[in-house]
């Protein structure tokens, strides 16, 4: 443990310094406190989320008979399917509240700057219907979400500060009436800014900014194939775009496609009893992330054991259950690890270890096989652990708790690094 402590105080000299002066910038702590805000909504919705893809089929088929499953869909459609929206009013209101100007007020503005660049509408000519995609409010539209919050509320502050910008009414006006109208002509200036910076993508071939920002993370992923290099290379950036708060879903997307198309070119050899064609690209796809992106339930179980801190103790005990079934956003966005310079290492290098040595295993015939006719069918909230008996065999649980290990072993001096740092402030 020796190397450890070392390691650890390395990690203080070095990367506390950084972390408290980016701390400080307004921007970065309205993005953090923003992302935490949105904590009662996914750690509330994580419930129906297990229940409403249930990793036993037969519970889950009795969930749909008696007709519950649309109202527990529902549940979170409304909330984490949603977060971009929660995201990008939180963001907004806190820093305009950091700012020392109306943080509501921010909050609304950017909100709806934000729906106003969203695609409206569903469906192409006359079948198209006037919706908002529920793709764009979620997963796909975080990034956007961020963007529009501290550029909208930025702008909202430094024109709040122009005096002939700001209606001011007569005090015997209701003080509600009034500060409703001050920011009448900055709402006008910031949609004008809006509307022109829509046109200018609705005459390009992306359409919206939306499929702009998309296209220009996940085309260029598209073109990379389905190797084993591929998939961690995908991996390993879409662990370090979630550290920006872009959701993996978003870029893992592009190589789903090749991987389907491994798993259904596989299943004629599998039934065949053959070993099938693409067993390393399916055993480091199987294991590249261990449970959920980060291999953060590693980070959850070891800091429960030797975390010192109340902050963490307390918060990882919450985590813990939903993380258990691939529910990662409460951990991501409550620890938080967006916009977290301590947590970067281990965090996008986790998949490198756990996909590294499914490849290895491999390499070495501990694992002679895969079921891509029960790994197509796999519920995404089935805990890994169990997945993997029935996609690798009796090897499979045994591959997972090396790379449990070794990932706690990753995350082991960089959460000591903060648990202390927690420590100290909750003991002064």
């Amino acid at each position: 443990m020796k190397f450890m402590d070392r390691f650890q105080q390395l990690l203080e000299k070095t990367l506390v310094p950084f972390s408290n002066k980016l701390g400080q910038n307004k921007v970065m702590q309205s993005i953090s406190e923003g992302m935490i805000m949105t904590l009662p909504v996914t750690i509330g919705a994580s419930v129906f989320s297990i229940l409403a893809n249930f990793p036993i089929k037969p519970v889950n088929q009795w969930f749909q008979s008696v007709g519950i499953s649309d109202s527990m869909n529902a549940i979170v459609n409304g909330s984490t399917n949603i977060l971009a929206v929660f995201i990008v009013f939180a963001i907004a209101y806190s820093y305009g509240k950091r700012a020392q100007s109306n943080g509501i007020v921010a909050g609304l503005l950017s909100l709806s700057s934000f729906f106003m660049l969203a695609p409206q509408s569903i469906g192409d000519g006359d079948k198209a219907t006037a919706a908002f995609s529920l793709n764009y409010l979620g997963s796909e539209g975080i990034i956007v979400a961020i963007l529009v919050a501290v550029l909208v509320s930025i702008c909202y502050v430094k024109l709040s500060k122009i005096k002939k910008l700001v209606i001011h009414l007569p005090e015997s006006v209701p003080a509600m009436v009034s500060q409703s109208l001050e920011p009448l002509v900055i709402g006008i200036i910031i949609f004008l800014f809006i509307f022109m910076f829509r046109l200018v993508f609705d005459f390009t071939s992306y359409g919206t900014f939306f499929e702009f920002i998309n296209q220009l993370i996940a085309k260029p992923l598209m073109n990379i194939g389905g190797s084993v290099p591929a998939i961690l290379l995908v991996f390993v950036l879409s662990n370090i775009l979630f550290l920006f708060g872009i959701h993996p879903a978003a870029v893992q997307a592009a190589i789903m496609p090749i991987i389907i198309s491994m798993m259904v070119g596989s299943s004629a050899a599998f039934q065949a009893g053959e070993q099938v064609p693409h067993l390393e690209n399916l055993a480091v796809f199987a294991f590249v992330n261990n449970d959920s992106a980060g291999g953060t339930l590693s980070l959850l179980i070891m800091g429960l054991f030797i975390g010192k801190s109340k902050r963490y103790k307390e918060f990882f005990k919450i985590s813990l259950v939903p993380n258990l079934f691939n529910i990662n956003e409460p951990v991501i966005f409550g620890m938080p690890i967006v916009l977290n310079p301590i947590m970067f290492i281990p965090f996008t290098l986790s998949s490198l270890v756990s996909g590294g040595v499914a490849l290895l295993s491999v390499k070495i015939g501990f694992i002679t096989n895969y079921n891509p006719m029960i790994g197509l069918g796999m519920p995404w909230t089935l805990p890994k652990v169990i997945a993997s008996v029935f996609t690798v065999g009796w090897q499979g649980p045994i591959i997972w708790i090396i790379n449990f290990i070794l990932l706690a072993l990753l995350y082991y001096p960089f959460f000591k690094v903060l648990d202390n740092q927690a420590l100290k402030e909750e003991e002064q």
